[in-house]
């Protein structure tokens, strides 16, 4: 029976771009989850791909090779045993003795030191979690940042610690292994490096490791990677059977990282070619002098681009590396979304001069006004006994019927468009919703592209009644498909969400902490990265900034404060700008912006930054997370039937309360 073999991945924090197109080959012609693939390969550290026979392995790795990601096929090896707890240690100039309780374990100088630096509380993998959501909230899906390296060491010196190294030998298998805890060891050893920090101590023994060692390997994941036998228990922290099943899981992530260095990586092409640097150097000498390609020469040669070929890969690799200790301070992320509105629903003037609006009024004005007076209660009866109330209620709900019916045929036939090829009118899209602003729900403060929060105050009589509605109608976000993404401007658009949230005030995220109070708010919102479908009108984008006649203004205003440019058009060369002279120049300036206006104009613009889609006068803008059009369809048809059964049954009591009226 062929031994089981794993197939680990480095994963990408910024995925690429074909990653839509790899994930499928994975699920078509590999029979991989889709999902599962995509958690697994985009991040930060390794993950756990697949396992399988070698044979069928190898198909897949050397697939990822050519799509860009670094790789392991390992065969993994039992933990031959837990590294020892060390009680000191001496340091000479050729090695380091570690005292442990049965024995002493050696690392001499010069040989392969494998370092697992942990934390084995969860605090790192709650800080990290903590990380990639401010980091979603605040800087949009594409651009989640992780830990930093650096965190990452101080969030484990902050926890619990652990410091684990493993002596590797010439086949880079484990030979000995040593476990150290902060204050459990006597720091003596260190001689000038000891404090009277047990924290600072141990981080003093993996520096003096790292110098000691020939090549030295540092993994600090412990806890955030999804490696088979490597997981990190957080069900009792202090219960000392979790702190034994979680030491026994990082000696199994220790044996594992080394047959990781073991097996070594399976590179891409292109980052495998790294030695041939050396080659182009040596050409370009040559080029320079041929001279030197004499076989006495050649061999002086070489050794001298081989090292100016390190230098650049060293100077390289330290423009990288800076660059990637930028602070964020430098990327602020998502814009601010703009000031949300509030009192939406019935403060807008639409709802009043509507159907329903009508109504209310009628109704609230009766039911305000009535009293015992013999006029009010004959204008009520003949209203009722004429048909008058029948006929307002069925003349409404047919209104609501023949306007549902005919956002159902909108949707039939309008087709279905890709973004790139959106044109201008009544359009119909799906896609991914994407947030174009940092924008957070109030509530649960989940990120979203839109969210309506509908706040209730209960009653005398144990009722609800809304006090108030706010929504984010007036924060535009994009929509993307695979071929583009256009700007939807959800302001007057009828929304339907697919996640809706109940809590009370004091209520913090989403775990209630009053189930009695009067007041309680109800929020519907549409994630990011949602798949929503769109009908609305698509339109050319306002142009934002100066109109052409105001850049004409500033245009000349510059011209006048500019003496210097001004003399151009001085033509008779008397020192001063007749009126003849300044109509040349304003010509000339005009000409000049609106020349300077239609190149800007000419160049091609992304989608999304000249068309918008919203709602026009008379047509209708719904967003909804439901994807299929069906079943979208057949729910207006559902509204409109009731609807119509309704009116013709009040148009029929209408008739006969008017003929017994009559008679």
């Amino acid at each position: 029976m062929s031994q089981i073999n794993y197939l680990i991945v480095e994963q990408q924090q910024t995925p690429p771009e074909n990653l839509p197109e790899i994930l499928k080959e994975l699920s078509q012609k590999y029979q991989l989850d889709i999902y599962q693939c995509r958690q697994r390969l985009t991040g930060r550290g390794l993950s756990l791909l697949t396992k399988g026979k070698r044979e069928t392995l190898e198909k897949i790795s050397e697939f990822l090779r050519g799509t860009g990601f670094i790789h392991w096929q390992v065969e993994p090896s039992k933990a031959g045993f837990v590294p020892l707890k060390i009680r000191n240690l001496q340091v000479s100039s050729d090695r380091i003795i570690f005292g442990c309780q049965k024995k002493e374990v050696v690392f001499p100088k010069g040989a392969t030191f494998l370092a697992i630096f942990a934390e084995t509380t969860g605090e790192l993998a709650d800080k990290s979690v903590t990380q990639l959501l401010s980091s979603h909230a605040y800087r949009g899906r594409d651009d989640i940042r992780h830990l930093e390296e650096n965190k990452v060491h101080k969030i484990i010196l902050q926890g619990k610690p652990v410091l684990d190294l493993y002596l590797l030998d010439e086949k880079m298998q484990v030979k000995d292994a040593v476990r150290i805890f902060p204050g459990k060891f006597d720091p003596k050893g260190l001689g000038e490096r000891a404090s009277l920090s047990s924290k600072q101590n141990l981080e003093q023994v993996l520096k003096l490791a790292e110098e000691y060692a020939g090549k030295f390997h540092l993994q600090t994941d412990f806890g955030l990677v999804n490696l088979p036998g490597c997981n990190l228990r957080r069900d009792d922290p202090e219960n000392p059977e979790t702190q034994r099943q979680n030491l026994l899981s990082l000696a199994r992530y220790g044996w594992l990282m080394a047959d990781l260095i073991k097996f070594g990586p399976i590179v891409p092409p292109q980052q495998n070619d790294k030695n041939d640097l050396s080659g182009a150097v040596t050409a370009a000498i040559l080029m320079q002098n041929p001279a030197l390609a004499a076989d006495s020469q050649l061999d002086e040669i070489l050794p001298l681009s081989k090292e100016i070929s390190e230098e650049i890969d060293r100077a390289s690799s330290s423009e990288k590396k800076a660059a990637s200790q930028t602070p964020d301070t430098a990327d602020p992320g998502l814009p601010s979304p703009p000031p949300a509105k509030s009192g939406a629903g019935w403060s807008k003037l639409s709802f009043w001069l509507g159907g329903t609006g009508v109504a209310t009024i009628l109704t609230m004005s009766f039911i305000l006004n009535v009293d015992d007076s013999d006029l009010l209660n004959k204008a009520a009866f003949h209203a009722f006994a004429s048909g008058a109330v029948p006929f307002i209620i069925s003349m409404l709900m047919f209104w609501y019927a023949f306007y549902f019916l005919r956002i159902k045929r909108q949707m039939e036939n309008t087709p279905t468009s890709k973004v790139r090829s959106v044109a201008m009118g009544m359009v119909e899209i799906k896609g991914q919703a994407i947030r174009k602003f940092a924008l957070v729900s109030p509530m649960s403060h989940t990120p979203c592209v839109f969210y309506r929060l509908t706040k209730y105050r209960r009653e005398r009589n144990n009722q609800w009644r809304v006090s108030s509605i706010s929504s984010s109608d007036n924060v535009p976000f994009l929509l993307k498909d695979d071929t583009g993404q256009v700007e939807i401007n959800p302001a007057g658009c009828r929304v339907s969400a697919g996640s809706k949230q109940e809590g009370t005030p004091g209520q913090v995220g989403l775990m209630r902490l009053n189930d009695s109070s009067d007041d309680k708010w109800v929020e519907e919102i549409i994630v990011d990265g949602t798949l929503i479908y769109v009908l609305g009108y698509a339109s050319i984008k306002r142009a934002d900034g100066p109109t052409l006649t105001e850049k004409k203004i500033e245009a000349l205003r510059e011209l006048k404060q500019n003496p210097q440019n001004l003399q151009q058009f001085d033509l008779d060369g008397d020192g001063k700008i007749s009126t003849d002279e300044w109509d040349t120049a304003r010509a000339a300036v005009e000409e000049k912006v609106m020349r300077e206006s239609l190149q800007n104009k000419q160049q091609r613009k992304k989608q999304e930054e000249h068309i918008v889609i919203g709602k026009k006068k008379g047509r209708p803008l719904i967003v909804t997370e439901t994807h299929s059009e069906d079943g979208l369809t057949a729910r207006y048809l559902y509204y409109s039937i009731p609807l119509f059964l309704g009116a013709a049954v009040a148009t029929g009591g209408t008739i006969y309360l008017l003929l017994n009226y009559l008679k």
